[in-house]
């Protein structure tokens, strides 16, 4: 196998144990120590801890939370996964209170490996859509509505 495909199986690992899952006793086998998550300006987390941090929030705010990957692509020191992240919003995120109401969003992240685990990782997210589907920011062109209902 070569270090592609065996990043390319971390990432999915990483997907569905630590994010769909919630497997915390994997953490330290996908991650180093000193991992970073940039999610600059508003959320920058470290370490292990940093990240079932991350994950509890997730599944706190979202009720039904899952991470559906579209894409995952990967080089020798990098791997990069699309995907769609849904649930209902039951909880404060960040300033927006709870809608109850369901979400359909997507994001990007770009992992960086080093030694056979991920030590860097940024993202992107759809949070325009997302806030669209809550109501908190109007939706003229009824994209949101749309985007939820696509399968």
């Amino acid at each position: 196998m070569t270090t592609c495909d065996e990043n390319r199986r971390l990432g999915l690992a990483i997907n569905e144990e630590i994010w769909n899952g919630r497997r915390f006793d994997k953490i330290a086998d996908y991650f180093t120590e000193d991992f970073v998550a940039d999610y600059s300006p508003r959320v920058i987390r470290r370490g292990h801890q940093g990240i079932e941090e991350m994950v509890q929030a997730a599944h706190a705010t979202f009720d039904g939370f899952r991470e559906e990957v579209h894409r995952a692509v990967a080089d020798e020191h990098n791997v990069v996964l699309h995907f769609t992240i849904s649930g209902t919003q039951v909880r404060d995120w960040g300033p927006v209170p709870a809608t109850h109401a369901e979400v359909r969003y997507d994001e990007i992240v770009i992992m960086e490996i080093r030694e056979g685990k991920v030590f860097h990782q940024v993202g992107v997210a759809d949070n325009l859509l997302a806030l669209q589907q809550l109501g908190v920011i109007a939706d003229p062109a009824g994209f949101a509505t749309r985007s939820r209902s696509r399968e």
